[in-house]
């Protein structure tokens, strides 16, 4: 019980300490928020409630490393617009001593771009790109409760530009299999920009608080996920100007009453999404994300940007899922990954 207490008091140090940040522009790595693997992509792109084989959540929360992971090997990967290609591949393993291990690599390849002057004369090219090279460990004690921690070594380089920082996930988790309910807490990128891209102007990491939970049913095929993202600040809701101007019966602009939007401001960290599993072969996924709803939809077009979509197939040593996100302007992020468990190939020696 003194590693919950513990745990608990470096949550409550960390929430403090990055309490009063706003959301925005105001932190560098921003790569490091991606979803990383398809299915958390389907289940919102943001999920620490998922316990199970799948190695690919170790980014997600790393209190999920689990024996079950063992010399597992996952490969992910995400194109967006203009080639940018975005990667995670990652490995499992249990030693003799307690716990289970995670080694992994994320990256994000910007492509080639125009080198211009001022001017806008074409000089050349230079290429952009971003990595976490990152290892995890998690213990689990007291046949529910598992805690986990990542380490991560992050490199950017921008062009000229280049920056190195650290981070650290820490993990809490409560997975109750008789009662079929998974609930954690994670503390994501708690650290420090060591080289900055210009001399004097350190930036900071996109910390972020998280808690979520899952429940299953007996007898259903399906479990329900919630996750809450940054429990450690209020007001997520972009500060649009047009909401504070209003036009009068003659058509002239003037102040508007502020409005609170509480709804709107409590549902932005809600991500909301349910799985089935068919025979732990096939899962289908289905998520609701209202930030992204509310951020990327366009008042003159109909879309479903809020929206997530995964599918799953698990046979025998492999793993694989598909995950799509409606984005705005019609587009869709897709997202592949696939989890091999290279221990299924080993032939156990007979007696």
């Amino acid at each position: 019980m003194q590693l919950k207490k513990i745990f608990v008091l470096l949550v409550y140090g960390f929430s403090f300490q990055f309490g009063f940040s706003q959301i925005g522009g105001e932190s560098t790595y921003e790569f490091l928020n991606m979803s990383p693997s398809a299915r958390v992509s389907a289940l919102g792109g943001q999920n620490v409630g998922i316990s199970d084989h799948d190695l690919s959540v170790q980014l997600s929360n790393p209190s999920a490393l689990n024996p079950a992971m063992h010399r597992h090997i996952s490969f992910g990967t995400a194109l967006f617009p203009g080639n940018a290609n975005f990667g995670n591949v990652s490995y499992a393993h249990k030693f003799k001593i307690p716990g289970t291990f995670g080694f992994g690599l994320q990256y994000l390849a910007y492509g080639k771009f125009k080198e211009t002057d001022v001017e806008g004369n074409v000089l050349g090219q230079f290429n952009a790109g971003e990595m976490n090279a990152y290892a995890g460990y998690a213990y689990q004690f007291g046949k529910i409760f598992s805690a986990g921690v990542n380490a991560k070594f992050i490199y950017s380089q921008l062009g000229q530009f280049s920056s190195v920082g650290m981070a650290t996930d820490l993990a809490f988790m409560v997975n109750d299999t008789a009662k079929r309910i998974t609930a954690s807490i994670v503390a994501k990128n708690v650290g420090a920009q060591f080289k900055p891209y210009t001399s004097g102007n350190r930036e900071a990491l996109p910390f972020d608080l998280q808690a979520g939970i899952s429940v299953g049913f007996k007898g259903v095929p399906f479990r329900l996920h919630m996750t809450i993202h940054n429990l450690h600040r209020w007001d997520i809701r972009y500060n649009n100007p047009a909401d504070e101007k209003q036009e009068n019966l003659f058509g002239e602009e003037a102040n508007a009453k502020p409005k609170k939007y509480i709804g709107d401001k409590l549902f932005r960290h809600v991500i909301l999404g349910i799985e089935f599993n068919i025979k732990k072969i096939v899962r289908l996924d289905i998520a609701y994300n209202h930030l992204r709803q509310q951020e990327l939809r366009l008042t003159t077009r109909r879309g479903v940007p809020g929206l997530s979509f995964g599918l799953g197939l698990h046979i025998k040593q492999f793993d694989f899922a598909y995950g799509l996100m409606p984005m705005a302007q019609g587009t869709t992020q897709n997202q592949l990954t696939l989890s091999v468990n290279t221990a299924g190939f080993v032939k156990k020696k007979s007696k």
